[in-house]
């Protein structure tokens, strides 16, 4: 009989019917506030907990922006199933199809109002989410392995004219990788699947559906994780979680990209209902690529050693003197939006590109950078949005053949991570964090003494 048990759950974290239209949320990027009308879907979290025999784990993912931010959270975790908080690891999808607001922009009675019931559900689901995945466990046995995924592609574009935007960077770099570790019963049954894939969940950002209602939804993501679900039966738990996506897209996004002959540029938007099925399209083909990965792991493990270190990696940081994000930059996101209105922008009178919004020194910003290896498996989580380029540089500095980048990871967020080949893309998200291309030796450097402090205690 097997020491090794795994265990998983989900539970829905999609708002109370009575709680739609979603008060207005601060609108990103300048646009004008949207509320969101109805569910298209389920959202869920999803919880694995793991028992090694020697060590209990558990990880927790949240079809939402980011991890909740909620204080001592693993805590009180740790106090409903037993579980040590520093072996509880929680993290966010990264979906931009959740409810979404910024505690210091909450700028209404009623969606204060909704936040605390919102964030109620949440809590509460997370902790179930976990109690169940604990009361589920059972002897297991565990695989690793990699495939390929093609449904991502480079988002930061620099156009014809002139202009930096988010569209597809067809040359740009691109991690496709998607890694797998299978958790199944002693008769081979699946009990879950840890995913992990560098792509942001942007599908049906602030589209509307044909119905033309906005909804909320779990993203490409969320149907990804579905289709597994319903693929393999029985419970299984399929968690996706995002890797170094910072500068990552699915190929069919939130909008499309128009450039004009003279060198303008403006971002198009769907038709209502369009970015639904190219949500779908995006999420069933990452489904069934996530379906055959599963199916080619044969080979596994019941013994599984458990060392857990944390890093903290202080990078050099900036403000925007007129906050972020930066207003008059990024309304226009360096080009305009929707159809060109030529009255306004006659052909051949072009603007010129925003102006640089005006930058400070920032106090520094810390990335809680944690090392978890699971037998012959390494697991790097990050409290940010990496560029791909830096969680490449981060995999090939792993003495482990089989290494994860996890971003989204529990703690205060450090928002995006620009790499040195990235320093000069001009796009909202490069101002108020993190200066662009000068943490990639630091976190590598901070993750190289989490495996050398770790071999060593091997030795």
């Amino acid at each position: 009989m097997s020491s090794f048990q795994a265990g998983a759950a989900k539970v829905s974290i999609n708002p109370t019917p009575d709680m739609y239209p979603i008060p207005n949320r601060v609108a990103d990027f300048g646009l004008e506030p949207m509320s969101q009308e109805a569910a298209y879907d389920e959202m869920n979290c999803r919880a694995i907990a793991l028992d090694t025999g020697k060590s209990r784990l558990l990880f927790l993912t949240f079809e939402l922006a980011g991890a909740p931010d909620f204080p001592q959270y693993p805590e009180d975790i740790a106090k409903e199933t037993g579980v040590p908080a520093d072996q509880i690891f929680i993290m966010g999808t990264h979906n931009h199809s959740a409810p979404r607001y910024r505690k210091h922009q909450i700028d209404t009675p009623e969606l204060a109002a909704f936040v605390e019931r919102y964030e109620k559900i949440v809590y509460d689901a997370g902790i179930e989410a976990c109690k169940r995945a604990v009361e589920a466990l059972r002897p297991a046995r565990y695989g690793y392995g990699e495939s390929i995924s093609n449904i991502n592609v480079n988002r930061n574009l620099f156009t014809f004219g002139g202009y930096w935007v988010e569209g597809r960077n067809m040359d740009g770099y691109s991690d496709k990788t998607l890694s797998i570790i299978k958790f199944v019963d002693m008769e081979g049954k699946l009990i879950a699947a840890f995913l992990n894939h560098a792509t942001h969940a942007t599908n049906v950002y602030m589209l509307k559906d044909v119905d033309h209602k906005m909804k909320t939804s779990g993203n490409f993501t969320g149907v990804t994780s579905r289709f597994v679900e319903d693929h393999f039966g029985n419970g299984a738990v399929a968690m996706w979680t995002s890797g170094a996506a910072g500068n990552q897209n699915p190929l069919l996004s939130h909008g499309l990209q128009y450039e004009y002959p003279d060198g303008w540029t403006t971002q198009i938007q769907y038709p209502d209902g369009t970015g639904y099925m190219q949500m779908e399209y995006m999420g069933r083909q990452h489904g069934a690529d996530c379906c055959r990965g599963i199916d080619a792991i044969t080979r596994y493990s019941e013994t599984m050693p458990v060392s857990h270190l944390v890093k903290d990696v202080d990078m050099p940081a900036q403000d925007c003197v007129d906050g972020w994000p930066p207003r008059d930059f990024s309304t226009v996101r360096n080009g305009g939006q929707g159809e060109r209105d030529y009255e306004k922008i006659p052909y051949g009178e072009i603007p010129a590109p925003a102006a640089v919004p005006k930058m400070v020194p920032g106090a520094p910003r810390r990335l809680n950078l944690h090392l978890l290896k699971l037998g012959n498996i390494a697991l790097l989580f990050a409290n940010a949005e990496l560029f791909a380029q830096i969680g490449r540089d981060m995999k090939q500095a792993s003495p482990y053949k089989n290494t994860m980048i996890i971003t989204h990871h529990y703690g205060k967020r450090c928002n995006y991570i620009f790499d040195k080949s990235s320093q000069d893309v001009l796009l909202p998200m490069a101002y108020g964090d993190v200066i662009p291309g000068s943490a990639d030796e630091l976190i590598v450097d901070g993750e190289q003494a989490l495996f050398d402090e770790i071999l060593s205690q091997e030795c």
